[in-house]
């Protein structure tokens, strides 16, 4: 009975022990939450520049229309 009694691990250290997983799961979850907020922040920024490139987008593609519609021959200029 002494002998295996004398063998276990301290009670302390094994609370230790624990206390080490549980904080290391909460410093888990509070990155995770700081990745996700940062994440979000990206996917905000990035959508605003995609819907902003889109008017220019569409003003350069009026501009080229423009421009082929302003360089094509008319069917009504009489040529003769």
């Amino acid at each position: 009975h002494e002998q295996a009694a004398a063998s276990t691990i301290p009670l302390e250290t094994l609370q230790r022990a624990f206390q080490n997983i549980y904080d290391t799961m909460d410093s888990i979850d509070t990155f995770k939450l700081k990745a996700l907020d940062a994440m979000k922040q990206t996917v905000d920024t990035l959508s605003n520049e995609v819907e902003k490139s889109r008017g220019y987008i569409a003003r350069a593609e009026g501009a080229a229309q423009a421009k082929l519609t302003h360089d094509a021959p008319s069917l009504l200029s009489l040529e003769g």
